[in-house]
């Protein structure tokens, strides 16, 4: 308890302390012009990986509105902010000509300070050889991490065949704010970038990253995100390497392990669940989830109090009658009301206003696991790390998986996550790479807005071409050489 609520001191510490990177300047990296930040000592560059653009990813959760598992009500929806009722219409463009995209300011603001670690920390004073290289390598691997988000936002769904040819995301590698011209390199071009600074900095890593953080990368989470990667690219047997690789450097200064929801979850359980008012109060925080192994969060407007999304009645029939997860979400309006109820018999997650399972976490390693298993035909692995995961979160005998055809299991496990996610994000993001999978390309995705009476008053199918969203109209304003998605 005392190492917690020291690493939990420390982090609000570092917070405070920081300078966030703003966007406030007329260029792509959107950040504060070069001489701004001044660091020497190799400890100043430890000391950057603090500020609050590295430590989250701030409050973009667009992802969630974008997701075909989300149901509004006219009642609630509605009166929403315009970018919200964009993004759920599936609009061209998201955000008005004068405002900013958090998901591309804070990820770029990102790239920006990790490019001056990466290139100025070897130079540093104070610091051992070994002690740069394990920051330049974070620095560097952290970067992967912000321009797989990037061009799973901005370029294309990784096709084989096309991605060569597809317009991807500009690949910056300067720490220089005063360069205002760009230009988008090819999807292939950025994910041969992804790997590469992955591939060439894992061995430097440190397999604990300092003082226990989980916002910092390590070893293991890395290498995760390498075969997650992989898979992203249909690249399953050099994913399933990664990821098995992984499992065996996991750090040793901090707890990587899945909750059992049948304890945790329960009535007189750890996370202090009360059927009453339909919450619990004693879950981890974000940063400290023992399930984290690279704490990524974003601030959600959708959690604690919110009614604006909910979960679609498709997905909420995704689990089992006894599977522990459904107590992540409310059938009420208000968690204490007892007379509120959404139409449908439809929910809504509530929670902590901050997701934490937005970067590497302990469950999607399972499930990543899993679905490459099932790719590549190991159909007995893929059913025991699903009943790894599934055995924490509902009783054993609902957590057994029988299934012997390679299709129905692929869709089983992509079914699975939409259990472990949901509301969380990653919906989006499976669609997405879902869109260039023979299995899945037929699929169509819809939204529905309802009446507080259950009747539709109105429905929305995702174009493909907005499984890719547009640059914001803002930053193609400051770029004249940028050319924009269609």
């Amino acid at each position: 308890m005392l190492k917690k609520n020291l690493i939990t001191i420390l982090f609000f510490i570092v917070l405070s302390y920081c300078t966030v990177l703003t966007s406030c300047k007329k260029n792509f990296l959107e950040v504060d012009p070069i001489g701004r930040l001044i660091a020497k000592t190799t400890n100043d560059y430890n000391n950057l990986f603090y500020t609050t653009s590295l430590l989250a990813t701030g409050s973009s959760d667009i992802q969630i509105t974008l997701s075909d598992e989300v149901a509004g009500v006219s009642t609630y929806l509605n009166p929403a902010a315009v970018r919200i009722q964009k993004a759920f219409r599936w609009e061209n463009d998201i955000y008005l000509d004068n405002e900013d995209a958090v998901e591309f300011t804070r990820l770029t603001a990102q790239v920006y300070l990790l490019n001056k670690i990466a290139n100025e920390v070897m130079s540093s004073t104070d610091g051992s050889e070994s002690e740069k290289r394990a920051l330049q390598a974070e620095a560097l691997a952290t970067r992967a991490w912000s321009y797989f988000m990037l061009i799973n936002y901005y370029g294309k769904p990784y096709n084989p065949a096309t991605a060569a040819a597809d317009p991807g995301f500009p690949i910056v590698t300067e720490a220089d704010a005063a360069v205002t011209s760009f230009s988008r390199a090819s999807v292939q071009e950025v994910y041969d970038f992804i790997i590469k600074d992955l591939t060439e900095n894992i061995p430097a890593l440190p397999r604990n990253s300092n003082f226990g953080l989980r916002q910092r990368m390590n070893k293991s989470a890395a290498i995760v995100l390498l075969g997650k990667v992989y898979l992203f690219m249909g690249r399953y047997t050099e994913a399933l390497e990664q990821l098995n690789l992984a499992a065996t450097l996991l750090p040793t200064n901090v707890t990587t392990e899945l909750y059992d929801y049948n304890q945790t979850l329960v009535l007189g359980g750890s996370w202090g669940y009360s059927p009453t008012v339909n919450s619990y109060t004693n879950g981890p925080l974000p940063f400290q989830s023992n399930e984290g192994m690279l704490a990524r969060n974003f601030t959600s407007s959708f959690m604690e109090s919110s009614n604006l999304l909910l979960l679609t009645q498709e997905a909420y029939q995704l689990y089992g009658a006894n599977d522990q997860r459904k107590k992540l979400f409310t059938s009420k309006a208000n968690p204490i009301s007892t007379n509120v109820t959404f139409p449908l018999n439809m929910v809504r997650r509530y929670g902590y206003n901050t997701v934490p399972s937005y970067g590497i976490t302990y469950p999607e390693y399972f499930l990543l696991r899993a679905e490459c298993k099932a790719r590549t035909n190991d159909l007995t692995g893929a059913k025991d790390d699903l009943e790894t995961l599934r055995k924490k979160r509902m009783p054993a005998a609902d957590a057994v998986v029988n299934i012997s055809d390679r299709n129905q299991m692929i869709r089983f496990v992509i079914n699975e996550r939409q259990r472990e996610f949901a509301l969380n994000g990653y919906r989006w993001f499976d669609m997405r790479r879902l869109s260039v999978d023979p299995l899945f390309a037929n699929d169509v995705y819809t939204h529905k807005i309802f009446d507080i009476q259950g009747n539709i008053v109105s429905t929305y199918t995702l174009p493909k071409e907005r499984l890719t969203l547009r640059l914001p109209l803002k930053i193609m304003a400051q770029n004249a050489n940028l050319t924009n998605n269609p």
